[in-house]
C-alpha cells in the first residue's frame, strides 16, 4: 500500500488540509484496490493452509487404514475412505465407502459411494457405526477437526463474498476508474479542462 496508517492518521488532522488536496482520487482508489488485491491473496493463502490441516488429518486416518490392511485381520479392515480438495473455491472434506466387484481381469475393480454430510459441519457418527472401533475412533477424531476446518472455510468463504459486495461498491465510488492500471482521473478541481 502507498500510504501507512499513521500518513492516513495525520491526513485526518484538521490542519491538514493540503496533504488531503494532493492526495487525489486516483490515489485514493489504488489505496482501496491495493487492499483488496491483498485480501484476496490473504484469504486464498488462508484456504489453502486449511486444506493442508484437513489433508494432515486424512492422512492420520489413511495410515490407520493401512496399518488394519497389513495386519490382514477381516474384522478389523474399513472400506470407508476420505478425500480432502479445493472445488470452485470451496474446501471439502468427504468420507465415502468403497465396494469391490471382480474384475473380468484378475483383478478387482473398486466403486465408491460418496456419504451424504446432511445440515450442518459435521458427518453422523451412525453412518460409521458399522465399522470397526479403531476406524469409528479414527473418523470420529479426523471429523471433530474437519468440523472446526468446514466452520473457518465457510467464514473464508463469507469473507470473499463480502469483498466482492465491498468491491462494487468502491466501482460506484470511482465510476470509470475501475480498470486496474486506469490513473487518468482525478478530482474535479484538480484537472484542467480544454477551452
Amino acid at each position: 500500500m502507498g500510504r501507512t496508517d499513521e500518513e492516513l492518521r495525520q491526513m485526518l488532522k484538521r490542519d491538514a488540509e493540503d496533504e488531503r488536496f494532493v492526495f487525489t482520487e486516483p490515489m485514493l482508489e489504488e489505496e482501496s484496490r491495493e487492499f483488496i488485491r491483498t485480501a484476496r491473496t490473504l484469504l486464498e493463502h488462508e484456504l489453502l493452509v486449511s486444506a493442508v490441516d484437513a489433508r494432515k488429518q486424512a492422512d492420520y486416518y489413511w495410515e490407520g487404514n493401512e496399518s488394519a490392511r497389513e495386519e490382514g485381520v477381516a474384522e478389523e479392515l474399513s472400506f470407508v475412505g476420505t478425500r480432502v480438495r479445493i472445488l470452485n473455491g470451496s474446501l471439502q472434506m468427504e468420507w465415502f465407502r468403497n465396494r469391490t466387484r471382480p474384475d473380468q481381469g484378475a483383478g478387482k475393480q473398486v466403486f465408491s459411494t460418496h456419504l451424504k454430510k446432511g445440515k450442518g459441519y459435521r458427518y453422523s457418527d451412525s453412518l460409521f457405526k458399522k465399522e470397526p472401533k479403531w476406524a469409528r475412533d479414527a473418523i470420529k477424531l479426523v471429523e471433530d477437526r474437519y468440523e472446526l476446518l468446514r466452520k473457518r472455510a465457510a467464514i473464508l468463504s463469507a469473507m470473499r463474498k463480502n469483498l466482492r459486495d465491498y468491491e462494487q461498491l468502491l466501482d460506484e465510488c470511482f465510476p470509470g476508474n475501475d480498470d486496474e492500471g486506469d490513473q487518468a482521473k482525478s478530482a474535479g478541481s484538480e484537472q484542467e479542462k480544454p477551452e
